[in-house]
């Protein structure tokens, strides 16, 4: 078969290929991609009886499952628009990401029915947010005392996946372009409006290509992956996977930590791929190091910038593997850069340079490229970049233009053309004539031997603007007061640089897809003393 140039074809390659390989290797069970396919095209059958037709959108609330992988890609075999849908969401927000998105069909596994079922049940007067639910226990969505809104239609799931399907034809819709939307991907960013980014099946192909190659993927490879589908970083690790028939060993979290790295041993993972506050886990509540891991070849880290302290742990714990760190975004389609192993340990705290088809640039506000050392904004260019935000044009003029994406992202460029981040544009701290990078703050906090995360934020000051609030976890079985923390900091940053208060947690929220959820922790933080100062 040629090179694809639809997404889901690289699901029938691989199918073709060796139907027999594994493509989802869980504790108890395993899927080979010929069955994985079937159900793909079942369910694109079964979509297209249900009305669903080229451009439509099709929302997808599962776990890492066989089920997951048959509804995005049978989805877009339908010629249909995968819509997938974070699995932390509340009500509010999925009644909200099903009418902006304008999906008609949501497949939903029934573990999320109890906190989702009122999504599906409108206010009267109120727009019906879906024609029809495939579940794999339907009824859970439709449990006394909150009634499914009489014009949905419920379907048990599994038979519409079941039916033999050797014969493809009239499974896939005729005539599906490239440039065509493959997927949604909602993403709150740092304001925490949802914003979908409509990814091309070019886009997402485009990334797949150039991943693969820098980590020289093969079908060889064994993925454990932790992070959900959902998250654009999960999704690329499934389609990576899948355009060179490897594998992805599923069904473990970071819960039970040593538990994860066990099964990597059994199941002899090649590859592991986390955020920062994955490794936190790793690095400080579980046995990294002492687990063997022979078959073990990389690790890939995105999600955020990880404190160089952490990496240089990371490195010390297990010297014989390739750390790739890396850097991206859910609007260009996953990634767009990567610093070999190689530069690591000389160009320690990089995001490396841009991958393969992209063009990175660090930019003056009028467009100018900086020179080495002087700050600006990272601006990306290349085939993996969105064609903009769903239902939200204002928001996609702010972000593309003719210099490219615009990543929101301030940073450097050193004299050998590795690039470094210094922080969120809009993240950064007003504290009188200041602009402060939470992320310095943070690297130098994490650097302490009692720290297991960090988080830092602005709050409302009336003589500065902002001043500046630090959240930490300390690590298990110590102990450390808040006033040895700030008179840590004192000794290593500016005064101004100091946080005005260090809030100890024992555990920092995270979103969906691990991230230290940042606005949650200054909005609980904002609401308690805005109660205490009303008392």
């Amino acid at each position: 078969m040629d090179e694809p140039t639809l997404l889901h074809h690289a699901l029938s390659r691989a199918a073709a290929s060796d139907g027999s390989r594994p493509l989802l290797v869980a504790p108890k069970s395993q899927i080979a991609y010929g069955d994985a396919e079937r159900m793909a095209i079942q369910c694109a059958r079964a979509l297209r009886r249900l009305g669903v037709r080229r451009g439509d959108r099709v929302a997808l609330l599962w776990r890492n499952a066989p089920e997951y992988v048959a509804g995005f890609y049978g989805i877009q075999r339908a010629g249909a628009i995968a819509v997938p849908v974070n699995h932390s969401i509340d009500a509010r927000g999925l009644l909200h990401l099903l009418l902006d998105s304008g999906a008609q069909v949501l497949i939903a596994e029934s573990a999320f029915a109890a906190p989702l079922r009122d999504a599906l049940n409108p206010a009267p007067g109120s727009p019906a947010p879906l024609s029809h639910l495939l579940s794999d226990r339907p009824g859970d969505w439709s449990a006394e005392g909150a009634p499914i809104d009489p014009g949905l239609c419920l379907h048990e799931i599994a038979p519409m996946l079941a039916a033999e399907a050797s014969d493809a034809s009239g499974s896939e819709a005729a005539g599906t372009d490239p440039d065509g939307p493959a997927a949604i991907i909602y993403t709150s960013g740092s304001t925490g409006k949802p914003r979908g980014a409509v990814l091309s099946h070019r886009n997402l192909i485009a990334n797949t290509r150039s991943i693969v190659s820098y980590l020289a993927l093969s079908r060889e490879d064994r993925m454990m992956c932790i992070l959900p589908f959902f998250y654009v970083y999960g999704q690329s690790l499934l389609n990576t996977h899948v355009w060179v028939g490897g594998s992805l060993i599923v069904g473990s979290d970071l819960l039970f930590p040593n538990s994860v790295l066990t099964r990597m041993q059994k199941e002899e993972a090649t590859g592991f791929a986390g955020v920062p506050s994955t490794f936190a886990i790793l690095l400080n509540r579980s046995k990294l190091g002492q687990i063997e891991l022979p078959r073990l070849r990389y690790l890939t880290q995105a999600g955020g910038a990880m404190a160089p302290e952490m990496t240089r742990r990371l490195i010390e714990l297990l010297p014989d593997k390739q750390l790739f760190v890396m850097y991206g975004a859910t609007e260009a389609s996953a990634r767009l850069s990567y610093l070999h192993p190689s530069d690591l340990p000389r160009k320690l705290g990089s995001i490396g340079k841009a991958i393969p088809g992209v063009d990175l640039r660090v930019l003056h506000d009028d467009g100018t490229p900086c020179a080495p050392g002087e700050i600006g904004e990272l601006v990306a260019r290349g085939e993996n970049i969105m064609s903009g935000y769903w239902n939200a044009p204002e928001e996609t003029a702010e972000v593309l233009d003719s210099a490219g994406f615009h990543t929101g992202d301030l940073a450097r460029v050193d004299d050998e053309g590795f690039l470094y981040i210094v922080g969120r544009k809009r993240e950064m701290i007003k504290c009188g004539a200041n602009r402060i990078s939470p992320l310095e703050i943070e690297q130098v906090l994490l650097e302490h031997e009692t720290l297991h995360e960090a988080a830092v934020v602005g709050i409302p000051d009336a003589i500065m603007g902002e001043a500046i609030l630090a959240f930490v976890a300390v690590r298990d079985g110590v102990e450390v007061s808040s006033e040895r923390l700030l008179s840590y900091l004192a000794a290593r940053l500016p005064e101004y640089k100091v946080p005005k208060e260090i809030a100890l947690r024992t555990e920092l929220p995270k979103s969906g897809a691990g991230k230290i959820d940042k606005l949650s922790l200054r909005a609980s933080w904002l609401a308690a003393h805005s109660t205490a100062g009303s008392d």
